[in-house]
C-alpha cells in the first residue's frame, strides 16, 4: 500500500515517518538528560526541505507525555511575518506558546498564578491583550520590557518546579531560529541576554533548529567560539538520505513506483536525498510504468513547476536587482566584484540585496564566489530560459 507523504507536509503519521533513527534516539537522549538537572543546549542543522521539523515534531511527541515541550516556530510570528521582528515580539510569542502548552497540560492553575505575579513584579504593564483564555502582557517601556523578558524566560523552570511531580522538566523548541537575523545589529545583545537569564536554569532545556549551514554567520554568532552559547551549545546536523536510504524508502512507501537503475539514479540526482524533493518528485511520478533515465528526465522538466513551487514564489516576490544577482551567478560561483562588473553596478551597492538573499537561503558564499544555495531553483530557472529564451523576470 502505498503511504508517502507530500513534501509540504510538516507533521507526519507513524506510518509515514521514515528513517532518522540514529538522530531521534541521539536528541531524545541528550533532552532526557533534562530530568536529572542537566539540561541541555542544541542547536540543529540542515538545508531547507531535509526534514527537521517533521523530525523535532516526532521527538515532541515522544517525549510530552514526560515533559511540558514549547513549540515555538520563529517564522509564524506576526512581527516576522509583517518585516519587523523585534525582541518584544519574540518574548510574547515564547510566553503564547508556554501559556498554551500549560492549558493542553491541564496545568490550569498556572495561568491565574501567572497573572498574579504580572501584576506584582516591578514593572509597568499597560494592558493585558487576551488570547484563548490567558493574559499576554503589553510592557509600557523599555526598561519594563527587559524585566517582563526576563520573566518569561524564567517561566518554564517556574513551571517545572511548581509541576515537578508530573513533568521530568521543561523543553522549549525553538524553529526556523535563522529568522533572528531579522534583529540586526540587536542580535547579538539578544542572544547574549538569552544566555544570562537560562544558563543557570537546571531543568529546561533548548533547541534551536533552522536551514542554516556552518558557514552561516548567525551559526557563528550563536554557537561559535566566541558566540553567545560557545561552548555550551551541541551542535547536530540533519544530513539528506543517503542513496541506500532512498531506495529503500521508495521500496517501501510507493512500491508501485517503477524505477530501474538508471532511473533511480536520475531520480536521486534530481532531487539529492532531500526529502521534500524525494516525496514531491516521487508522489508526481507515474506508477505501474517503467521508468528509465530519460523518461525520469523527462518528468523532471514536466513537474518542475510543482516541485518548485514555493521557490517560484519567493522568486516572484524578489526585486529585479535581486533576480538579476541569481541569474548572473546561475552558471557557477561568481565573486562579488565580477558580478557588480556585468551589472554595471558598484559593488558596494550589492550589499544589501546580496544579504537578503542569503538570508533567504537562495545563495550562499563559499570560497570561490557567490553561488545559487537551491539546485531546484537554479533547474526552474534554466528551463523557463531554455523554453522561452528569457528569464521570468515578471510574472503575470
Amino acid at each position: 500500500m502505498d503511504d508517502l507523504a507530500w513534501g509540504t507536509d510538516a507533521e507526519l503519521t507513524d506510518e509515514q515517518f521514515y528513517n532518522r533513527e540514529e538522530d531521534i534516539s541521539l536528541i531524545k537522549t541528550l533532552l532526557e538528560s533534562t530530568s536529572t538537572g542537566s539540561a541541555p543546549t542544541l542547536m540543529i542543522a540542515g538545508i531547507r526541505g531535509v526534514g527537521k521539523t517533521v523530525l523535532l515534531k516526532k521527538i515532541k511527541k515522544e517525549l510530552e507525555n514526560n515533559y511540558l515541550i514549547c513549540y515555538a516556530d520563529l517564522s509564524a510570528t506576526s512581527g516576522y511575518q509583517m518585516g519587523n521582528l523585534t525582541e518584544m515580539g519574540i518574548m510574547i510569542h515564547f510566553y503564547e506558546c508556554w501559556m498554551e502548552s500549560c492549558k493542553n497540560k491541564g496545568f490550569s492553575k498556572i495561568l491565574n498564578k501567572v497573572k498574579r505575579q504580572l501584576t506584582t513584579k516591578n514593572f509597568g504593564i499597560r494592558e493585558f491583550v487576551d488570547a484563548g483564555g490567558y493574559p499576554i502582557p503589553i510592557p509600557k517601556a523599555e526598561d519594563d520590557y527587559k524585566k517582563l523578558s526576563k520573566f518569561v524566560l524564567e517561566l518554564p523552570q517556574l513551571i517545572y518546579e511548581d509541576h515537578s511531580d508530573e513533568i521530568k522538566g521543561s523543553i522549549l523548541i525553538i524553529d526556523e531560529f535563522q529568522v533572528l537575523k531579522d534583529l540586526g545589529d540587536r542580535l547579538n545583545t539578544f542572544l547574549w541576554f538569552l544566555r544570562s537569564v537560562i544558563q543557570s536554569q537546571k531543568n529546561v532545556a533548548y533547541v534551536f533548529s533552522g536551514s542554516v549551514n556552518s558557514r552561516d554567520s548567525i551559526t557563528e554568532q550563536i554557537a561559535g567560539k566566541d558566540g553567545a552559547f560557545g561552548g555550551r551549545m551541541l551542535n547536530i546536523e540533519i544530513h539528506p538520505f543517503t542513496k541506500q536510504t532512498v531506495q529503500n524508502y521508495l521500496n517501501e512507501k510507493l512500491p508501485s513506483l517503477n524505477l530501474d537503475d538508471g532511473g533511480f539514479e536520475r531520480f536521486y540526482k534530481c532531487t539529492n536525498g532531500i526529502p521534500f524533493y524525494v516525496n514531491t518528485f516521487a508522489k508526481l511520478l507515474p506508477t505501474d510504468i517503467l521508468l528509465d533515465e530519460n523518461k525520469v528526465k523527462k518528468e523532471f522538466k514536466r513537474t518542475l513547476p510543482l516541485i518548485a513551487v514555493h521557490l517560484s514564489n519567493q522568486w516572484n516576490r524578489l526585486t529585479l536587482q535581486e533576480q538579476n544577482i541569481i541569474t548572473t551567478i546561475i552558471n557557477g560561483p561568481i565573486k562579488r566584484k565580477d558580478i557588480a562588473n556585468k551589472l554595471n553596478i558598484t559593488p558596494g551597492s550589492l550589499s544589501k540585496p546580496l544579504n537578503k538573499l542569503q538570508k533567504l537561503e537562495l545563495i550562499e558564499l563559499n570560497e570561490v564566489g557567490y553561488d545559487i544555495a537551491e539546485p531546484i531553483l537554479k533547474a526552474w530557472l534554466k528551463k523557463e530560459y531554455e523554453e522561452k529564451g528569457v528569464f521570468p523576470f515578471r510574472s503575470v
